[in-house]
């Protein structure tokens, strides 16, 4: 669409290495992926989509330095697995766009998944068993944390329910442009899922590029910070959004400095094993969905279960 450029979006699962993926596929010199990574914007209710929407709302904010050195430009937003009109918004954007699709042990993914809406004050409970035992109270809107940002973030069973996501995708995009990445396989040889990925998108080799994917379990030092730093106050973003500058003076400006506050407040620490029995009905619950995702993949997941 832009200057014969091709596009790839990586649409989630969350906590399945695709901030990993993304940091590396940016070092690679023909790549450039938005900053940030997630900019949300394929899951608005967007309207006039022509050629002068996405440039103003989407190539000059987020790919301000796109040039004749690269072969494609990409975008992050895990939210988009989960939104039909995401996935329609992106082929009105680019209809031979490319996905790419991270899958995990959804057992594990939905456990990590809370670890992280707790660091992002989405989630107040930081018991699991608890917060899994409330998914139904908060469906009908009760027992909801204050600075959630959307409650249906907190409804683990269905954020782990990859497999309706993915044969969607695969029925719109059609399978030849989709690129499924397994987690298991991401930890076990990332540069090997690095080259393969590089090959679907029409990549050159990068051999200088290594990288190690992590997938750890943060916390803060200062709560106070933190809140500004991941989750501002609703009326503090309204007074900065009325300062007199540019919109993309101010992105840049607040994303530099909410960056800044998390890298000093921020630690990485372990997280306890999941209980064993809260673990086995975990397994039990998602059975079904870890077979039909095995189908469509056409690879057995029977150890996930």
């Amino acid at each position: 669409m832009f200057a014969n450029r091709s596009s790839f979006f990586i649409v989630g699962a969350p906590r399945c290495g695709t901030t990993a993926l993304s940091k590396i596929l940016s070092r690679h010199p023909q790549v450039l992926f938005s900053r940030p990574k997630e900019t949300h914007l394929f899951v608005q209710d967007l309207a006039a989509m022509d050629e002068q929407f996405w440039m103003k709302q989407f190539i000059e904010p987020f790919f301000p330095h796109l040039s004749d050195q690269h072969l494609t430009f990409g975008e992050g937003s895990v939210s988009s697995l989960y939104s039909p009109a995401a996935l329609e918004h992106i082929l009105a954007f680019d209809p031979e766009a490319r996905i790419i699709i991270h899958v995990r042990n959804p057992v594990d993914m939905v456990y990590s998944y809370h670890g992280r809406l707790v660091f992002l004050l989405d989630e107040d409970q930081r018991d699991f068993s608890r917060a899994w035992a409330l998914q139904e109270e908060r469906r009908a809107g009760r027992s909801l944390p204050k600075r959630c940002r959307d409650p249906r973030l907190l409804l683990y069973g269905d954020v782990g329910k990859l497999a309706a996501h993915v044969e969607r995708i695969f029925a719109r995009v059609g399978r030849e442009r989709c690129y499924v990445v397994v987690f298991d396989d991401f930890s076990r040889s990332p540069e090997k899922l690095y080259r393969d990925v590089c090959q679907f998108l029409g990549l050159g080799q990068d051999e200088e590029n290594h990288f190690n994917p992590k997938n750890a379990h943060r916390t803060y030092r200062n709560q106070f910070l933190h809140q500004f730093a991941v989750n501002p106050p609703p009326l503090l973003m309204r007074v900065i959004n009325a300062a007199n500058i540019s919109p993309q003076q101010l992105r840049l400006r607040t994303r530099r400095l909410r960056k800044w506050l998390r890298s000093r407040n921020t630690v990485e620490n372990h997280r306890p094993t999941l209980d064993a029995e809260l673990r086995h009905e975990l397994v039990t619950y998602f059975a079904p969905e870890v077979t039909r995702l095995g189908e469509l993949l056409g690879r057995d997941l029977s150890h996930w279960q």
